[in-house]
């Protein structure tokens, strides 16, 4: 299973259209109807119904939703802690000035 067409997947569900969701994504909406088909067959399961208003989730493709989210949550949290850890800044920081700038302004 691939992260990316899991989070192609929880656009879809949360548009309820490919072709809103591509929009959203800037993917060209057969990429995704491609990505979400290939997320069918890796999951063995079908996910979505598609009819030519919009795109409903089957019962095992709500259920697929709640587990998801909960993948994206990680994702993010994780993206987060590590973000956080590599972008704290610590340290000494020396300016060097003339004199009269130095003292007027700092």
């Amino acid at each position: 299973m691939n992260w990316d067409d899991v989070r192609l997947f929880l656009a879809v569900a949360r548009a309820g259209q490919i072709l809103a969701a591509a929009r959203r994504l800037e993917l060209n909406h057969a990429t995704v109807g491609r990505r979400l088909t290939a997320l069918e067959t890796a999951l063995g399961a079908r996910l979505l119904d598609r009819r030519p208003n919009g795109c409903e989730l089957t019962p095992t493709g709500r259920d697929f939703l709640e587990q998801a989210e909960r993948m994206e949550a990680a994702m993010l949290a994780a993206r987060a802690d590590i973000g956080a850890t590599e972008l704290a800044l610590s340290g000494t920081v020396r300016v060097g000035t003339p004199d009269g700038f130095g003292t007027a302004f700092l």
